[in-house]
Parts: structure tokens; C-alpha cells; sequence
């Protein structure tokens, strides 16, 4: 396919060409030009908690295993054999000092060295090289403030650089008390017939649809009424910090408004821990940003409010991986943390209230990409095209990024600008020398 994905957004009327969700060549394309270039997330250090623990999860397509070493850095590699290409861990998590491959019983340690092929002298004649057959690690490994990154790429940049302001504003839900936060024991895993791109959009700038999608939810009192308005034109703000990230944020004048958005359930805790992330991120992270959702280019979603985070796994041009978590700041008391992981549950986990709204649309929306006839008429994004807010700091000096109103598309046209810049650049990702050694992310 030719290059020029630039041509497939055009800003000037904020349309979008719908062939981006349904083209296979398209697909094959972003695992090469974003999945295996961008720093993706693993998951979280508190996945990890003893020597040797480890889980498996993707890197676009590719499957990988993310073992805490003996000398307590993070690694991660490819769950290839290097033999004939077999899975070396079929497990979803668990602790262990090496992996064997269950075809031909080649064996590698946690840090990845092949130590133990069978036959190895009397087969090999001790020629094969051990040291150039272990596991292919990825190119880099991060984390930020607990979330464990990876990427392929070695000529990414670094992962502060690559989050940029978007890291700043993480801090709201990874810094607000000391401790951080951790991830409830547990990962929700749902297929979704859909291309990964739709529930991004939705996470990083749809608050459109909510008065219409998850009215029943709201109207039935089960998300807490009255904390949820049912109009539009609500005090709140789509905030574009660059690189494909954004996240939308409710603005609260004062500590009262801050508690009249928080669930009832939650209220009291809510009440316990603003002092403290006050202090620890200002005023405008501590108080008044509310933030409600969020993307992390390319793959990653959050529900702050909602204590949910998610990773969408490409699997096909029509199919998604959901993968999810409930996170809590390791300082919450035991009830919180059950009663957070209940609500998560209810209504964000695989048959949540919400969940189910948001993968109808998502399907329904995708269908309209795979018909000739449809695909002729592009995806209209224009909300809030040129009406974006001109002087962000006269709202507040400290604010990063760009803003636009509550009700807006601004961070759907940067996700998919970003996108098309990097389909746009054809240059191969260096992906890992064979044989080299793993660089640990320290805990």
C-alpha cells in the first residue's frame, strides 16, 4: 500500500476516512509502523512482587513473557523458542526460574540465556552457538511511577520523552498518595468485534456520548446520581497534550465540588486523601482537574474516576483483545479496595452496564467500515473545530497541551493525526540484535 495516511484525515473539515478501521493491508501496516516501534504497556510492578514472578501478554501481535529477574530489574522477551518458533510459557502469570519449550525441551532462564538444549553435545556436537539462541528481548524497558513499558524499537525515544506532558497529568491517579497505586489481583480478558482503534477514540475524547449511551445507567440511580449531569455544555475540558495522548477532566471551583462528583460510595475516601494530593500535585492536579477518561497512545485506556485501566490488543482489522485491571492506591484501606474492585466489576468489567453500551457501539460503528457503499462517506469529526480554547493558561498558569471544551473532538483529530505520522514514515524499527541482552527496568 502507498504511503500519504495523512490524505485519509482531513482537518480542514474534521472527517476521517473509514477504510483506516476494515483494510487488512492497513492492519499490517500499523503493526510494523506503531506496534512495533511505540512504547506499549505491560502492565504494572506490583504484577511482579517476588524474584522470578512473571505473566505473558502481547506487543501488538507478538506475545511476550515479563518476568521480575533474580537481581530485581524487569525484563521482557519474546515467548518464541528460538528452535522452530514454539510458545516457551503458555501460563498467563506465575513464578518460575526458566521456561522450556514443550516441543523439542530447549530451556531459558528468567533473564532469557538459553541454558539447556537436549542432545546438546551428542546432536550438536557442542557448534550451536547458546548465547545468539536466547530469547529475543524487546529493545527497551521502562517504567513510570509502576506502569511497566516496553518497545521494540531501539531507535524510540526514551519513554519520558515519548509520554511527554501526558506523564504530568498520569500523576493524578499514579501519584496522588504516597505508596502510588497497585493493581488488584486479577486480569479481565474479552474480545471485542472491532478494530482497536474505536475504543481508544471513545476512552481519549467521547464525553458525547454518555448522556445517550449510559442514560439508563444514570437514570436508574446504579452510577450514583446526582453526581452525573444528563445535559450537555458541563464545566470541563478535553485536554491534548501532544504525541496521539489526551484525556477529558471535569474542573471543580472548590473542595465542595470536588465531593459532589465523587460516587456516594466513595465519598468518604474521597474526603480522606485531598488534603494530601493537594499537597503532593498542586492545585490544579490535586483539585481541580476531576479527570474522567483517557487514552495513552497507541493501545491504552483509563476510567480514573472508575479505578479501570485497559489495554486493547490488535488481533485483526475486525477484532480487539481487551485486557483490564482495577487499580487503587496502595495506601486505600482493604474495604475501599473491595468496594472499588465490585464497582469496577459492575460496571466497566466484561457484562459491566457501561461496557456493554460502549462495545455495541463499537461494533455497530465498525460495521459501517467494512461496507463498499458506507466507506464512501467519511467518519465526521468536527466538534469543536475551531473552537478551541486560545489562552489554556488564563484558565489556570500551570495547564500543559492544548484545550478544548468538554464536548469536543479535538483529542480524537490529534489520536488520529499522530497516527497517520507515523504510517507516513517508512522507516523499519530496529528491532533487537539477536542474542542480546534484555535492559532491565529497575522496580
Amino acid at each position: 500500500m502507498q504511503s500519504h495516511f495523512a490524505h485519509f484525515l482531513d482537518l480542514n473539515k474534521g472527517s476521517l476516512d473509514r477504510r483506516i478501521f476494515s483494510d487488512p493491508e492497513i492492519f499490517e501496516l500499523e503493526l510494523e509502523r506503531i506496534f512495533a516501534r511505540c512504547w506499549l504497556l505491560l502492565g504494572h510492578e506490583s504484577m511482579l512482587p517476588k524474584a522470578n514472578d512473571f505473566f505473558t501478554t502481547y506487543m501488538g501481535r507478538d506475545s511476550v513473557i515479563v518476568t521480575r529477574q533474580a537481581d530485581g530489574t524487569i525484563g521482557c522477551f519474546l515467548n518464541m523458542c528460538r528452535h522452530r518458533g514454539n510458545r516457551v510459557c503458555r501460563a498467563d502469570s506465575g513464578n518460575a526460574r526458566s521456561f522450556s519449550c514443550p516441543f523439542h525441551g530447549w530451556t531459558f532462564g528468567s533473564n532469557g540465556a538459553l541454558t539447556n538444549v537436549p542432545g546438546y553435545k551428542e546432536i550438536y556436537l557442542e557448534k550451536l552457538d547458546l548465547q545468539a539462541h536466547g530469547l529475543v528481548p524487546v529493545a527497551k524497558i521502562d517504567q513510570y511511577k509502576g506502569l511497566i513499558f516496553a518497545t521494540f524499537d531501539a531507535n524510540a525515544p526514551s519513554l519520558l520523552d515519548y509520554l511527554g506532558d501526558m506523564a504530568w497529568y498520569l500523576d493524578m491517579i499514579l501519584d496522588r498518595r504516597e505508596g502510588g497505586i497497585e493493581f488488584l489481583p486479577g486480569t479481565h480478558k474479552w474480545l471485542v468485534h472491532t478494530n482497536w482503534k474505536f475504543p481508544v477514540d471513545n476512552f481519549i475524547g467521547d464525553s458525547y456520548h454518555g448522556p445517550v449511551s449510559h442514560k439508563s445507567a444514570w437514570v436508574s440511580g446504579f452510577e450514583g446520581m446526582p453526581r452525573r449531569k444528563s445535559g450537555y455544555g458541563y464545566e470541563g475540558f478535553q485536554v491534548c497534550p501532544g504525541g496521539g495522548h489526551g484525556f477529558g477532566t471535569r474542573w471543580a471551583e472548590n473542595r465542595e465540588q470536588v465531593f459532589e462528583m465523587a460516587l456516594p460510595e466513595f465519598l468518604d475516601y474521597e474526603k480522606s486523601r485531598l488534603e494530601e494530593s493537594i499537597e503532593r500535585l498542586g492545585n490544579l492536579r490535586g483539585l481541580h482537574f476531576s479527570p474522567m477518561h483517557a487514552s495513552i497512545f497507541p493501545n491504552v485506556s483509563l476510567l480514573w474516576q472508575g479505578s479501570a485501566i485497559r489495554v486493547w490488543h490488535p488481533k485483526g482489522p475486525k477484532l480487539t483483545e481487551a485486557w483490564g485491571w482495577c487499580f487503587v492506591d496502595k495506601a486505600a484501606p482493604d474495604d475501599y479496595k473491595r468496594e472499588k474492585a465490585l464497582h469496577m466489576v459492575q460496571r466497566h468489567g466484561t457484562s459491566g452496564t457501561w461496557e456493554a453500551d460502549d462495545v455495541d457501539n463499537w461494533v455497530q460503528c465498525h460495521g459501517s467500515s467494512e461496507g463498499f457503499v458506507a466507506r464512501q462517506y467519511p467518519q465526521n469529526l468536527e466538534m469543536g473545530l475551531g473552537d478551541e480554547i486560545n489562552d489554556p493558561h488564563a484558565i489556570h498558569p500551570d495547564i500543559r497541551g492544548r484545550l478544548g471544551k468538554f464536548q469536543s473532538e479535538i483529542n480524537q483529530r490529534s489520536f488520529y493525526t499522530h497516527w497517520a505520522k507515523l504510517m507516513d514514515d517508512t522507516r523499519a524499527p530496529q528491532v533487537p540484535t539477536v542474542g542480546a541482552a534484555s535492559q532491565g527496568a529497575t522496580a
